[in-house]
C-alpha cells in the first residue's frame, strides 16, 4: 500500500482537486468565526472552602460522623442540587426571565450544568502517619463554582451555593450526632426495661424456689444433720416414755388389785364389791344392807377420783398438748409459735405435778393413786410431745432432703437467668458508655469544634468571561475546516477514479514504465494551479 500511495500522489491529488479542498475551508472558516464571535460570554465565579480538622484530639472525643470528606462533599452536593432548592435559588436571583419560556425541569437542568465542584487533595508522603479516620481521606479543600452570562449573578449564586454547603454540613453533622444520641438513649432505655424485667423474673424465681436456693445449701445440710440427731434423741425419749407409761399402768393395776398386801381405798373397794355380790345373792337392791354397801363403794370411788383442781389441770395439759400438735402441723411452720406452745405444755405438766403433790401432802386423796395418776398423765403428755416432735423432725428431714435434691436444678435455672442478666447488664453499660460518647460528640458538633467547612475564599465578581475561549475555538475551527477540505478532495478523487502517478500506473499495469517524460508547460496557467511535478507518459 505504501508503494502505491506516496507523498507524490498526495500532492498530485491536492493539485488536481484544489477546488474541492478550498471550498469547504473558505465556507466553514468565515461562518465558524462569525458564529464563535457571536457566542455569548459566560462568566464563572468560584470560591474555595477549607476543611478544618477537629480542634479536640480524636483520642479524647470521637465524632459520630465517620464518612470521608470527599464522600460528604458529594452527598451534600446532591442535597444542594435538589429540584426545590435549585428553583428557590433561581427565583431568588432571577436567573431565568419569564420571557425565555423555560420549564422548571429545563431551569433545573441548566443550573446543574452551570454548577461545578472541584476537590483539592493533598496526597500524604511515605513517612506521614495515617489517620485513624481513613488513610485515603486526603481532601483538604474544595471549590464551588457557578457559570452564568451575568457576572453579578454568577458570583451571587456561587456564594449562595457556598453558604448552602456550609449550612448543610452543619445540619447533617448536628443531626447525625443527635440521631446517634437519640438511638443510644432509646436502646439504653429498652435495655434498662429489659434488665428490670429480668430482675423481676430472677426475684420471682427465687421466691418460687426460696427453699432450694444454692446459697442455702449448707444451711439445709446442717439442718438435716441436726434434725437427724434430734430425731434420734426424740425417739430414744419416746421409748423411755412408753416404758415408763407401761410401768405406771402396771403399778396402777397392781395397786387396784391389792397385790402385795397393801391397804387402801382400792383394796377396800374390792372387799366391799365382794360383800355386795354376796348380799345380792340373798337380798334385793333396795335392802338397807345392800344400799349401805353400795354407798360405801361410791364414797371410796370418789376418794380415788381426782379432785376438781387436778381434773382441770389435766384438761389444761391435754389442751396444751393439742395446741402443740396443731402448731407443728401448721403451714408454714412457725418455730416461734411452736416454742411457745411447747413451753405452755411444759408449764401445764409442772402445774399438774405440783397440784398432785399438794393434795398428797394434805391427805385429801389417796396418795399412791394420786401420784400414779399424776405420773401417768405427765408421762402421757411427754410421750405425746415426743411423738409430735418425732413427726415434725421426720417432716423436716424429708423437707431438707427434698430441698437438697432440688438445689442443683434450681441452681441451673438461676445460673441461666443470672448469666442473661449479667450479659444484658454488660451490654447496657457498654451502651451507656456509647451514649456518653455520643453526647460529647453532639456537644462537639454543636459548639463547632469538630471537623467543619470554612470559607477560605469567597466567590468574587469575575472581571472577564471564562468561556467561550475564542482563540482555541478558531484554531479548532481551522483544523476542522482543513480536515473537511481534505476529506472532500479525497472523496472527489475516489469518485472520479483518475490516474494519479507512476506508482498508481505500475500498480494498474503490473509493469514499470519504459520512460518518464517531464511535464512541459504549454503557456497556459491557472490561478489555482500548484507547481507542476511532472506528468507520466508511457509508450
Amino acid at each position: 500500500m505504501n508503494d502505491e500511495f506516496s507523498l507524490e500522489d498526495v500532492l498530485i491529488i491536492l493539485k488536481r482537486r484544489l477546488v474541492y479542498f478550498l471550498v469547504p475551508v473558505l465556507v466553514l472558516v468565515p461562518a465558524g468565526v462569525i458564529a464563535i464571535m457571536l457566542l455569548p460570554p459566560i462568566y464563572e465565579a468560584r470560591g474555595k472552602i477549607l476543611i478544618e480538622s477537629q480542634q479536640i484530639p480524636e483520642e479524647w472525643v470521637q465524632t459520630t460522623v465517620n464518612a470521608y470528606a470527599e464522600e460528604r462533599i458529594q452527598t451534600i452536593g446532591q442535597r444542594v442540587l435538589t429540584r426545590n432548592r435549585l428553583l428557590e435559588v433561581a427565583e431568588k436571583y432571577g436567573l431565568f426571565p419569564r420571557e425565555l419560556g423555560l420549564s422548571e425541569s429545563e431551569r433545573v437542568e441548566k443550573m446543574r450544568e452551570a454548577f461545578d465542584v472541584q476537590i483539592i487533595s493533598s496526597a500524604p508522603g511515605p513517612s506521614q502517619k495515617k489517620k485513624k479516620k481513613g488513610a485515603n481521606d486526603t481532601t483538604i479543600a474544595f471549590t464551588v463554582g457557578y457559570a452564568d452570562r451575568s457576572p453579578d449573578k454568577a458570583f451571587q449564586v456561587a456564594n449562595e451555593f457556598m453558604t448552602l454547603f456550609l449550612s448543610e454540613d452543619v445540619r447533617t453533622r448536628t443531626e447525625g450526632a443527635s440521631t446517634a444520641t437519640e438511638f443510644f438513649t432509646q436502646e439504653t432505655r429498652r435495655l434498662a426495661d429489659l434488665i428490670d424485667e429480668m430482675d423481676e423474673r430472677i426475684a420471682k424465681y427465687k421466691s418460687e424456689n426460696a427453699d432450694a436456693l444454692p446459697e442455702n445449701l449448707d444451711l439445709h445440710r446442717d439442718t438435716l444433720i441436726r434434725s437427724q440427731e434430734e430425731l434420734t434423741r426424740a425417739e430414744a425419749a419416746a421409748n423411755l416414755a412408753e416404758e415408763e407409761l407401761t410401768s405406771i399402768q402396771t403399778q396402777i393395776a397392781t395397786y387396784l388389785a391389792g397385790a402385795g398386801g397393801a391397804d387402801g381405798p382400792a383394796q377396800e373397794i374390792l372387799r366391799l364389791k365382794t360383800q355386795l355380790a354376796a348380799l345380792r345373792a340373798d337380798k334385793t337392791d333396795q335392802h338397807p344392807d345392800v344400799r349401805a354397801v353400795r354407798d360405801q363403794i361410791r364414797a371410796l370411788e370418789r376418794q380415788l377420783a381426782p379432785s376438781a383442781a387436778v381434773q382441770k389441770l389435766r384438761n389444761d395439759l391435754a389442751a396444751a398438748d393439742l395446741a402443740l400438735r396443731e402448731a407443728r402441723k401448721a403451714e408454714p411452720v412457725d418455730e416461734a409459735v411452736i416454742a411457745g406452745k411447747r413451753d405452755a405444755a411444759a408449764e401445764a405438766r409442772e402445774a399438774l405435778s405440783a397440784q398432785i403433790a399438794k393434795e398428797a401432802a394434805a391427805g385429801t386423796a389417796d396418795i399412791v393413786m394420786t401420784q400414779l395418776q399424776g405420773r401417768m398423765d405427765t408421762t402421757s403428755s411427754r410421750l405425746a410431745a415426743n411423738e409430735d416432735q418425732i413427726s415434725a423432725l421426720k417432716q423436716t428431714i424429708a423437707d431438707m432432703q427434698d430441698r437438697i435434691a432440688r438445689t442443683p436444678i434450681v441452681e441451673r435455672g438461676l445460673s441461666a437467668l443470672t448469666r442473661d442478666y449479667e450479659n444484658r447488664t454488660a451490654e447496657y453499660q457498654a451502651l451507656r458508655d456509647k451514649q456518653s460518647a455520643a453526647v460529647l460528640s453532639a456537644n462537639l458538633e454543636g459548639e463547632q469544634k469538630a471537623e467543619k467547612f470554612t470559607i477560605l475564599e469567597a466567590a468574587q465578581r469575575p472581571d472577564k468571561p471564562t468561556s467561550p475561549k475564542r482563540g482555541q475555538l478558531i484554531i479548532m475551527l481551522i483544523a476542522g475546516a482543513l480536515a473537511a477540505g481534505a476529506a472532500c478532495a479525497a472523496i472527489a478523487e475516489i469518485a472520479l477514479a483518475s490516474l494519479r502517478g507512476r506508482r498508481h500506473l505500475e500498480a494498474i499495469a503490473k509493469e514499470p514504465p519504459i520512460a518518464i517524460i517531464p511535464y512541459i508547460d504549454g503557456g497556459k496557467t491557472r490561478r489555482l494551479a500548484l507547481p507542476r511535478f511532472g506528468r507520466l507518459k508511457t509508450t
